[in-house]
């Protein structure tokens, strides 16, 4: 006999987890007990669980899987932003929270409350998990962690919750007789696949006969782990591609036939080559209001294809496809193994493009006067960091100005939480990335605003107890830069509840950063960027800095077709 919380710890150490972030309370310390007295299994505790979340998403982005676990009531309420990331960008995580015992469980939804920090976590997480279940025997436990796994990690991942009553994780249960699960067998069906194999060959013949190509790689090349096999569909048509955020780090920024990530905030080179297509064929993308311009798809000559596993992103999408192929992106790349695909003559079109890359790729590069171009900064550190270097970005303006000016190598990786997009994701979420690495000599870097700094500013004083090598750029533009240009536009030069004049205080970043005895460093000039960031990286454990941006430095609107580069190919 075995109780189910060491039965669990058991269970979690098996997916191959080496170090699983908890946060103590009443109704999961049976279990955190477990995972601390099983040999193999390490826990590290964190000190917001809104902020573990982000780190159990971010492990989960390198890994493969990550877990985390909380208590009752508030404990299981703070998870729900970083869940929202998970889900939103189909990430596979498990979070297990602690329940009160099945006797002070409340009989109807009627009543609020019945037991101390009760709170109906199924319910509350229903819509932002792909699974939520409230355990109800000791005996169905290995059943539903299995599930949760399965489904966490097969069709289009996601989060998965498992909410645990308090006297079932002391209950004993035999190892050899409780409930099992056994994945169901994916058979696809004959109707179903024979229709898949027609569209493809129907969207190869259009292919064929259209010289404006264009492919976009959406997020779901990585989710599906078709990265490699997506950029060998490139390289064997000779079709050039753009990107979209989540997957612009498949590939070296210098692949002669990328051509940069689509978006208001993205390259206008990229944005110029979709609106001057004839056919758009899109993997695993979803046409988010930031990835696609407010021209796309306006030309009602071009044709648009969309591989999608989630079927409600193809019926549901803001821009309507013309052949929707709903097929797991790796069931997709096996249908073209046995078609024989032939390499496009297209060089009058690859030739536009190359123009458009060499001219509008990249934008405002030029120094500034009173403080520092992060445009030229992102433009420098992408040089200077190491070629397997990880690196996360925040929320807002910060993240625009990487994204249109880091220049990715070729295994390199760029992560955010890209469909939630909260402020205070990137310091939380390296946190998760080290361990996920467990490698203190590789480089990861989270970049986060003076404002998005604030939100999890706890993260430092786990740092400051543990070596984890996190390097940490704050860019001060003293204020919530995006949404204050917004509203400046919108309310004619008023912009509440964004700067020192409308009532938001800046903090501090020194002073708060030498309160926790974190190492910092501080950057003012642009003629002193390269000499900052060599010493920045070549310090040995956490550190800060501080990079102080006029609060007039605008994020660039990718759809003005005025702008020029200065960055040449």
């Amino acid at each position: 006999m075995i109780a189910v919380k060491d039965f669990l710890a058991k269970k979690i150490k098996n997916l191959g987890i080496k170090n699983v972030p908890v946060f103590q309370g009443g109704a999961i310390m049976h279990v955190i007990d477990s995972i601390g007295q099983l040999k193999g299994l390490k826990y590290h505790v964190p000190y917001h669980e809104q902020s573990m979340a982000m780190s159990v998403d971010a492990y989960a982005r390198i890994k493969g899987i990550g877990v985390g676990c909380v208590t009752s009531g508030p404990g299981g309420t703070n998870l729900i932003t970083g869940v929202c990331c998970s889900y939103y960008d189909s990430v596979p995580c498990l979070f297990i929270t602690g329940q009160v015992g099945q006797f002070h469980i409340k009989k109807s939804s009627k009543m609020r409350q019945r037991g101390f920090q009760e709170t109906d976590m199924v319910s509350l997480f229903s819509s932002i998990t792909k699974f939520a279940y409230q355990v109800k025997s000791p005996n169905e436990i290995g059943y539903i962690f299995d599930k949760a796994i399965y489904l966490a990690k097969n069709g289009r991942p996601g989060p998965v919750l498992i909410d645990l009553p308090y006297n079932i994780q002391i209950s004993k249960i035999d190892e050899n007789k409780i409930k099992k699960f056994i994945p169901p067998r994916n058979i696809l069906n004959s109707k179903k696949k024979k229709s898949d194999y027609q569209k493809i060959k129907l969207l190869l013949e259009l292919i064929k006969n259209n010289q404006k190509i264009v492919f976009i790689a959406g997020g779901g090349v990585r989710i599906a782990n078709t990265q490699k096999k997506f950029l060998s569909l490139v390289k064997k048509t000779n079709i050039p591609f753009v990107t979209s955020w989540s997957s612009q780090d498949i590939t070296p920024y210098n692949n002669d036939l990328y051509f940069g990530s689509i978006g208001r905030h993205g390259h206008q080179s990229a944005n110029n080559i979709i609106e001057k297509s004839n056919l758009i064929v899109t993997f695993g993308f979803r046409f988010a209001p930031k990835a696609i311009n407010e021209n796309f798809k306006k030309n009602k000559k071009i044709s648009v294809v969309s591989i999608d596993i989630d079927q409600k992103e193809l019926s549901e999408a803001l821009v309507k496809p013309d052949i929707k192929i709903n097929l797991d992106l790796k069931e997709f790349f096996k249908h073209l193994k046995k078609i024989k695909i032939k390499k496009k003559q297209n060089a009058q079109w690859l030739e536009y493009c190359k123009v458009q890359k060499k001219t509008k790729y990249i934008n405002n590069l030029k120094s500034l006067s009173n403080g520092i171009n992060p445009y030229k900064f992102f433009n420098i550190f992408s040089q200077k960091i190491e070629s397997e270097s990880i690196v996360i970005t925040d929320a807002g303006a910060n993240l625009c100005w990487c994204m249109e000016s880091f220049n990715i190598t070729k295994k390199q990786r760029l992560i955010s939480a890209w469909g939630n997009s909260p402020m205070g994701y990137s310091i939380a979420a390296g946190i998760g990335a080290r361990y996920a690495v467990q490698n203190s000599k590789k480089q990861i870097f989270s970049l986060i605003g003076d404002g998005s700094f604030m939100i999890n500013v706890q993260d430092l004083q786990f740092l400051k107890h543990h070596d984890l090598n996190l390097k940490i750029i704050v860019f001060d533009n003293q204020g919530l830069g995006n949404t204050k240009l917004g509203s400046e536009a919108v309310f004619k030069g008023r912009a509440h509840a964004n700067n020192k004049k409308f009532g938001w205080y800046p903090p501090n970043i020194k002073d708060i950063t030498k309160s926790f005895k974190i190492k910092y460093f501080n950057l003012n000039h642009n003629n002193e960027i390269l000499k900052s960031i060599d010493q920045f990286i070549k310090y040995k454990t956490n550190a800060v800095l501080h990079v102080n941006v006029s609060s007039n430095v605008g994020v660039i609107d990718h759809s003005d077709k005025k702008l020029q580069s200065i960055f040449k190919f």
